[in-house]
């Protein structure tokens, strides 16, 4: 990770409107200003934009500017040619939020939680906040976070930045297939019971197929013994039933005979008394005709007798019609004739002396008596033209026609009301000879059906008494007969109990059959299973190793080994320069434990301890000066980020010492210098935050912090 651009608002001391922080412009450089400018901010803004993180831990909020409700931060970097930016802010709005963008040139890598986009930023970066401060940033007042860790969190951190998370994710998936195979192995030695206890019943189950077979063979012979016996019988009882079945059918036919000659002779009296009844219902059928036949001609002189006064009815109407419409032309005749009469009379009046008008009644004029005759004159003409139009003498033509045709029309109106009397009885009349004729018909019916009765009780008569006879010919059954039927049931009884006995008999050798084969089964099974048990364990015995392997202890263990001689010899190269040569470091990685083993020898544990000496030789970390520690933790935390640059994924280049330079001299500081110098090609940016007017004019470019009223700022001088 190279830095190109830092931008933010209202974070911690910055306000609004902070320049942008150009990284492009230096390769080396120093933060300087006043305690409390806001220096290591600038550093707090790379972690927290990059990870959510600083010094004040994960609590965003409290980096908000004092008196904002929001901050932002934008840092942009290169990574392997590629530039990418992050930009996150967080708001104290409405309950808090935050929001996290990702972005490489203009592609928007932002997922859809920022949960995922964080773990994606540190996957891209292969770099977490606590390798970051533990090798390539030395905070302020942490500059011993490695030196005074203990001996497993620091092969933690070399772990990290020797990337071997891989083998923890190796060490676990071979602890899954482990647990796996684990899980496999105790269902086969369940299954493996389950197929022990079925097999321990196999000499069981031998000797009840043994017993099934000797009780079926038992069983069949009996069944061919009785199943002859029986075959014998049935021949003498189906002679028997022979006898009996004819009997049987010859009696049943009888009684069906005697019952349809008794229904015969009772459809006989039945139907003889329907047709007395009848022939009493005919015998007035033909006076009935008569009078029937005399009504029907009343009946046609009624009809013709209601046409003719309907026709009258119709003229009547039509000339009441005519009338009314000639009525209505004469009154409009007289009515005009009326009018005509009284304008003749008014042009009279105005030829007189004096003549006055006929509307006001004043004396008019000889000028206006013109215009009034005339306007008179026109009315009047207008009306008999009207008049002339009114004809009457169609009206009045058809007005005699109809009252001729009406004289010409003489209706009998007391012969119609007898006729209308008489006629009243046609209907009842009709009913009844229309019933009369269903009588006769019906009659006929039975009168043939009583005839057909008469020769079908003739013939059922025969067959019943032939019938008789052949029945009074037939054997009758003696008891030894009856003795033949007795022992056939008996013999077929003992024969169907036989049989259902052969078929439990059978249905349980066919199940000892299945328990059989199911032992033969189970024995190859139990084979198979014996055979998967040794396979499992020989894989979860694998997978175990393999989980070893994997492990801190194991691979790990051994990177770590071989790293550490890289660590040392760096670090003892800074060390020596810082110290002019006195004071070296070395690393154990194993010590022999406190307590003995069994056989009375002491045990090795895995450590990474740091032995610190000079030329008094060994003494505790504590034991040395301010000044002493800060040195080996330089050396120290320099050569992690060294070897993170070239053994990690991370591929830093990026490194920050953040104060600390007050626990040294004049030389201390300018060894810490010179030394800056000498590793300033294995980084790309080296960032040195200070607050020593003397030492930061060591450095060829500064990045100068203030504080005013409005917030912190800063300048790049040197560039």
């Amino acid at each position: 990770m190279i830095p190109l651009k830092l931008k933010l608002s209202n974070f911690t001391s910055y306000g609004e409107n902070v320049p942008e922080l150009n990284f492009s412009k230096f390769h080396l450089a120093a933060i300087s200003g006043p305690n409390g400018a806001g220096k290591s901010s600038l550093l707090d803004a790379i972690t927290w934009v990059l990870w959510g993180w600083s010094r004040s831990g994960d609590s965003s909020d409290e980096l908000i500017h004092l008196g904002a409700s929001d901050m932002y931060v934008e840092f942009s970097f290169e990574l392997d040619g590629h530039l990418f930016t992050v930009k996150r802010r967080r708001s104290t709005k409405s309950g808090g939020s935050t929001a996290l963008e990702l972005w490489s040139n203009t592609n928007n890598l932002t997922e859809g939680t920022i949960k995922a986009t964080q773990e994606k930023i540190i996957n891209s970066l292969h770099l977490t906040f606590e390798t970051f401060t533990n090798s390539s940033f030395l905070r302020q007042g942490h500059a011993d976070e490695f030196t005074t860790k203990g001996p497993n969190d620091r092969k933690r951190i070399l772990a990290d930045i020797l990337g071997l998370a891989h083998y923890d994710k190796l060490e676990e998936k071979a602890r899954e297939k482990s647990k796996e195979a684990q899980i496999k192995l105790q269902l086969l030695e369940y299954q493996i019971l389950e197929i022990e206890a079925d097999l321990s019943q196999k000499d069981e189950r031998q000797k009840e197929l043994t017993d099934a077979k000797q009780k079926v063979s038992a069983n069949e012979n009996q069944i061919k013994v009785l199943e002859e016996d029986v075959k014998n019988l049935q021949k003498e009882k189906e002679t028997i039933l022979l006898a009996l079945e004819q009997q049987t059918k010859l009696s049943q036919n009888l009684v069906i005979q005697q019952e349809e000659l008794e229904q015969i002779i009772s459809q006989g009296k039945e139907r003889a008394e329907r047709i007395k009844n009848l022939e009493l219902r005919v015998k007035n059928a033909q006076d009935l005709d008569k009078k029937f036949e005399a009504l029907k001609k009343d009946q046609t002189e009624l009809d013709s007798l209601k046409a003719l006064n309907q026709k009258k009815l119709e003229l009547e109407k039509f000339l009441s019609d005519v009338s009314s419409k000639l009525s209505l032309k004469l009154q409009q005749k007289n009515q005009i004739g009326e009018e005509i009469k009284k304008l003749t009379d008014q042009l009279k009046d105005l030829s007189k002396e004096g003549a006055k008008c006929p509307t006001c009644g004043q004396e008019i004029g000889k000028e206006d008596k013109h215009n009034v005759d005339l306007k008179i004159k026109n009315i009047k003409s207008k009306l008999e033209e009207e008049l002339v139009k009114i004809q009457t003498e169609e009206e009045e033509s058809k007005v005699k026609q109809l009252e001729q045709n009406l004289s010409a029309l003489k209706i009998d109106s007391l012969k119609l009301t007898q006729l209308e009397n008489s006629t009243k009885q046609l209907q009842a009349l009709q009913i009844q000879r229309e019933q009369i004729l269903q009588d006769k018909a019906t009659l006929e019916t039975e009168q043939k059906t009583v005839e057909e009765l008469r020769i079908l009780y003739k013939n059922k008569a025969d067959q019943v008494k032939k019938l008789e006879d052949e029945i009074k010919t037939l054997p009758k059954i003696s008891g030894d007969q009856s003795q033949v039927i007795t022992q056939l049931q008996e013999k077929e009884t003992q024969l169907e109990n036989l049989r259902s006995e052969e078929r439990q008999a059978r249905d349980l050798l066919g199940r000892a059959k299945e328990l059989m084969t199911r032992s033969q089964q189970m024995e190859k099974l139990y084979d198979q299973k014996k055979d998967a048990k040794i396979a499992l364990q020989k894989e979860k015995m694998n997978f175990d190793e393999l989980s070893l392997a994997f492990g801190k202890k194991g691979i790990q263990a051994m990177i770590i080994e071989t790293a550490i001689p890289e660590i040392e010899i760096e670090a003892n190269k800074l060390l020596k320069r810082l110290t002019s040569g006195r004071m070296t470091i070395r690393f154990e990685t194993q010590k022999e434990t406190k307590t003995k083993l069994e056989s009375g020898e002491k045990g090795i544990i895995e450590t990474l301890d740091i032995i610190i000496s000079d030329e008094m030789g060994e003494r505790p970390y504590e034991n040395y000066s301010g000044g002493e520690q800060f040195r080996v933790n330089v050396a120290i935390r320099l050569a992690l980020s060294k070897l993170l640059t070239r053994r990690a994924g991370a591929r830093l280049q990026f490194l920050v010492i953040d104060e600390g330079f007050g626990t040294q001299d004049v030389e201390g500081r300018t060894k810490i210098v010179e030394v800056l110098d000498t590793i300033k090609n294995d980084f790309e940016k080296i960032l040195v935050i200070t607050h020593l007017e003397e030492l930061k004019e060591e450095f060829p470019v500064r990045i100068e912090v203030s504080k005013g009223s409005s917030g912190s700022s800063f300048e790049v001088v040197g560039t």
